[in-house]
């Protein structure tokens, strides 16, 4: 990670078909952190298969872009490893806070923010989207969560020994990025230490037979979060964005710059009104995040050609797959 507040230039692979359906996934981007072992390494990209699995399967199927992305979600949210949903996070109180969005290529669109309950969040988010006449809710009432038929769990059920161990250490100390965006006179150093969760978001996007895109983000925040903070990751055009005119874009990272930059929808923008390649935007925009003293990584898939998985951050946790192959990165 570099040093100084300095951020690193954009890696950038590209990922799937041409045309056809195409999946690709991220489960958080940034340094390895100091609990990083072959062990949990080997756990990471199990885990990310399985999610591409579930996904891909629905595609050749015949199933649209959006039950691909929830499909694939479903299995990273449910993997404590991954920060969202069993594993999330904890808040500066050691509770799980979890936000989702969900968005199709037609411009429909979900979202929930500080859920506490939701075993699924991203099945929350679709909620939103399919039952209710609004875009976002933040922290729904047991009510509104049971009329919308879906499952919860008791707020312990999130909670690892490992979040809090990280939570532990966040309390007891400082981390290089909240001393930078402090030092940069930024508002990110309010949210505390991150640790190994340092940017865990997970999230999707899909292409499908019909050629139509979705995507899907979920995330656990940050440890030791502020109570009430939100990052990204529930703001459509922020975290996640799909535009069929252009492309379907899920982002992972520190959650205020990509705010700042309204990443997602930057992407789109650049390439529908600037004619950029979606390797160039996403290039692009990673740069406008660093400038806002963030890093992280994203992934973007047209409605025709092929995606791309980009991150200016050390490393970033993804795999995708098509019919031109399949990469696993963890």
């Amino acid at each position: 990670m570099a040093q100084q507040g300095t951020v690193p230039l954009a890696t950038v692979e590209s990922a799937g078909s041409e045309s056809g359906i195409t999946l690709i996934i991220h489960a958080g981007a940034g340094d390895r952190g100091k609990h990083h072992t072959p062990e949990r390494s080997a756990q990471v990209q199990a885990d990310l298969r399985r999610a591409l699995d579930a996904g891909y399967t629905v595609l050749e199927a015949g199933g649209a872009a959006e039950d691909a992305v929830v499909a694939a979600i479903h299995v990273m949210e449910d993997a404590p490893e991954f920060n969202a949903g069993r594993g999330a996070a904890l808040t500066s109180d050691g509770l799980a806070r979890m936000d989702a969005c969900l968005m199709d290529g037609d411009g429909e669109v979900g979202a929930v923010a500080g859920v506490g309950t939701v075993k699924n969040p991203i099945d929350a988010a679709r909620a939103v989207k399919n039952q209710t006449k609004h875009v976002l809710f933040a922290d729904p009432t047991d009510e509104e969560i049971a009329a919308w038929g879906v499952e919860t769990r008791p707020n312990e059920y999130f909670v690892t020994e490992a979040r809090r161990r990280s939570l532990a250490e966040a309390q007891a100390g400082g981390d290089a990025w909240a001393k930078r965006a402090g030092e940069a006179g930024g508002t990110e150093a309010q949210g505390g230490v991150i640790g190994d969760e340092k940017h865990g978001t997970i999230g999707a996007v899909a292409r499908d037979a019909a050629g139509r895109i979705a995507a899907g983000t979920s995330t656990g925040g940050i440890t030791n979060q502020m109570h009430g903070r939100v990052g990204d990751s529930p703001l459509p055009g922020c975290g996640t964005f799909a535009d069929q005119r252009t492309v379907a874009v899920s982002c992972t990272g520190i959650g205020e710059a990509f705010i700042k930059a309204v990443a997602a929808h930057q992407v789109a923008d650049r390439v529908r009104f600037a004619g950029e390649s979606v390797h160039d935007a996403a290039v692009a925009t990673l740069e406008e995040v660093a400038a806002h003293h963030g890093d992280g990584g994203m992934i973007v898939l047209p409605a025709t050609g092929r995606g791309v998985v980009a991150y200016n951050s050390e490393m970033m946790n993804f795999g995708y797959r098509s019919a031109a192959g399949e990469r696993v990165n963890g």
